[in-house]
């Protein structure tokens, strides 16, 4: 019985094996007769995707204090808690009533040192006039003792000029007189002889007095010339004293036009605006109070720094599964509606 049913199952299979090969001959025969190509479209299923999506929270991890860079009264606050901010926004605007008569105040003082500048400029052209008159001085007063040595040169000459002839009217009065006493001149002749030596004497006397006057003229000039050198001197020495006084007032007025500078700079400080974009977390600070500048304790507004983050959600347990450390994860959050967070 066993036996017959093993040779029942080796009929079928021959006979599904001889009717297959039927089949495959039929077909390649069929191909060679009239050839035939069937397009398949294929259609490539999409890439399936699982999203878990859950609520959480959103943690900044820095946080910027505001305080105030200049004193005065909060006039105005421009924002609240949770509004969000960009960078360059104004914030709040203090009174900038005290900061704009600071500002007058240091123009009018730059102005001033401008005018000084100006002053010890023209004293320096001043005192360079000065020097040039001192200088032209010293030159006639040099041209004066060359000048006076030049005549008591020759005043010298006329007193040896004189001493020659008073020594030759000595010579011939005593000649004369010789001649006298040996009867061979007469008495016009002596009193002739002595009369050229009286007027040779009166000669000598002039010639040397004048020569006293030209050398008191001589010492006179060298020490106008001397006192001329002094007044260039100082006169110089006056130059130097402007062109310092110049130096000191121009660096006066570099310092007040910086002062200046800083006070426009401190005027525009009245008005804060948000060093960084991002959302405001805390405003301590009240209308009409008064801002401390420089004061860490004294807070004007906090902001929350939304470029890096923390975020923190509770995904369900029948999900929990789905997630995998290191897979991508797209963040929404309310204050940046259009704008994702990848993390």
């Amino acid at each position: 019985m066993a036996l017959s049913r093993r040779k029942k199952i080796i009929i079928i299979v021959s006979a599904v094996a001889l009717l297959g090969l039927i089949v495959i001959i039929s077909v390649f025969a069929s191909r060679k007769d009239s050839p035939e190509v069937t397009t398949v479209k294929i259609e490539v299923r999409p890439e399936l995707r699982q999203t878990v999506t859950a609520s959480g929270e959103v943690r900044p991890i820095q946080f910027v204090n505001m305080t105030s860079e200049v004193a005065g009264r909060i006039e105005e606050i421009f924002v609240k808690e949770g509004d969000l901010v960009t960078k360059g926004q104004p914030l709040v605007r203090l009174d900038p009533t005290q900061l704009q008569s600071n500002q007058q105040a240091q123009a009018s003082a730059a102005q001033a040192a401008i005018s000084d500048v100006q002053n010890a400029r023209t004293q320096v052209l001043a005192a360079q006039n000065q020097v040039a008159q001192a200088q032209q001085g010293l030159v006639v007063a040099e041209a004066s003792v060359s000048s006076a040595r030049q005549q008591l040169v020759s005043s010298q000459t006329n007193v040896d000029r004189a001493q020659v002839d008073l020594n030759t009217a000595q010579r011939e009065l005593k000649r004369t007189t010789e001649l006298v006493e040996s009867g061979v001149a007469s008495r016009s002749e002596y009193d002739a002889a002595r009369d050229r030596l009286e007027q040779s004497q009166v000669a000598l006397r002039t010639a040397q007095a004048n020569y006293e006057t030209t050398k008191i003229g001589v010492q006179e000039a060298i020490a106008r010339a001397n006192q001329q050198r002094v007044t260039v001197r100082d006169s110089r020495i006056g130059v130097q004293r402007a062109q310092s006084s110049v130096a000191s007032s121009e660096s006066r007025a570099n310092q007040q036009a910086a002062l200046q500078r800083g006070q426009s700079s401190q005027l525009a400080k009245a008005t804060q605006l948000a060093p960084i974009t991002g959302i405001i977390a805390d405003v301590p600070s009240k209308v009409g109070t008064f801002a401390v500048a420089g004061l860490s304790t004294t807070s004007l507004l906090t902001i929350a720094d939304m470029s890096t983050v923390n975020v923190e959600v509770k995904v369900d347990e029948t999900e929990i599964s789905k997630v995998e450390v290191g897979q991508p994860a797209k963040i929404k959050v309310d204050a940046f509606a259009d704008r994702e967070i990848l993390g």
